[in-house]
């Protein structure tokens, strides 16, 4: 998810150092990093990718933007096709797994409410609301499911 954070913030070297107070050094990336990590350097984006969108947009648009660069990394074109194929209802029923092979430990419980209409909850997830709202819609989009 690195990957994806630093090609969708195409960091100047204030990011750059802002990422490295927060404990990513873009120079010597590692396999993995604690959630605070993370969620430091998606603050950092925050402020300076959407200094113009109120908090809750501003990370809306930061899920959504992530999983569209995730998409482009190695990895995530192959999940894509996977994600594809499997439709947005599929999808759906797969985003406990997604995440927790991201982050874990979390607990997301996935109720199907009607046709295209689902409520996730997320337990124990360290990141805010509205980027996992971003991340699951253009997760969706990308898997097949149309705005209507």
């Amino acid at each position: 998810m690195f990957e994806s954070l630093v090609r969708l913030s195409r960091p100047d070297a204030k990011l750059q150092a802002e990422f490295l107070a927060a404990g990513y050094d873009m120079d010597k990336p590692r396999a993995s990093y604690p959630a605070a990590v993370f969620a430091g350097c998606q603050e950092a984006t925050v402020r300076h990718r959407y200094a113009g969108l109120d908090r809750e947009a501003a990370y809306r648009t930061l899920g959504r933007e992530l999983v569209r660069s995730y998409f482009d990394t190695l990895v995530g074109k192959v999940v894509g096709i996977a994600l594809k194929v499997a439709g947005p209802e599929r999808a759906m029923k797969r985003v406990s797994l997604s995440f927790s092979s991201v982050f874990s430990p979390v607990d997301i419980q996935v109720e199907a409410l009607g046709p295209a209409d689902w409520r996730v909850r997320f337990r124990g997830y360290p990141f805010p609301a509205e980027a996992a709202a971003g991340t699951c819609e253009g997760a969706l989009r990308h898997g097949g499911l149309r705005d209507g």
